[in-house]
């Protein structure tokens, strides 16, 4: 059975590479898009099981964008490394999403990954158009 895909996107790339280890780590495949695709491009085609969204990505500003990658499937965790937990939960909160704040434990990642983990094998698939 293939590992489950994690799509990461993060504004800076030292995120990017600190969540793909910690991704691998816990024996998961992450996957990153492309230098100039579009993110609900790189969700097509990954078809990811969670994706790890900056919380200043463009994306996570984009509510039409979020209904798709909600309708596709994808369960997403938002993250942050500039702001608090509270703000943080406030933008989670519009999307009914979990979110975290950097530095994060990594224990506490994995959990919180997992129990999405959980969600998507307990749901059915829907493809992006």
């Amino acid at each position: 059975m293939p590992k489950p895909t994690i799509l990461i996107l993060a504004n800076e790339e030292v995120i990017s590479a600190l969540l793909g280890a910690m991704v691998e780590l816990e024996g998961l495949a992450p996957v990153f898009p492309t230098h100039d695709e579009r993110p609900l491009r790189a969700i097509a085609r990954f078809s990811p099981s969670v994706l790890l969204l900056d919380c200043e990505h463009e994306l996570a500003w984009d509510e039409g964008a979020m209904r798709q990658v909600a309708a596709s499937g994808t369960r997403t965790l938002l993250f942050s490394a500039m702001r608090s937990q509270r703000e943080i939960e406030l933008i989670a909160n519009r999307y009914n999403i979990p979110a975290f704040v950097l530095p994060v434990a990594f224990r506490e990642f994995t959990e919180r990954v997992e129990s999405l983990l959980g969600e998507t094998e307990a749901g059915k698939r829907v493809v992006v158009a």
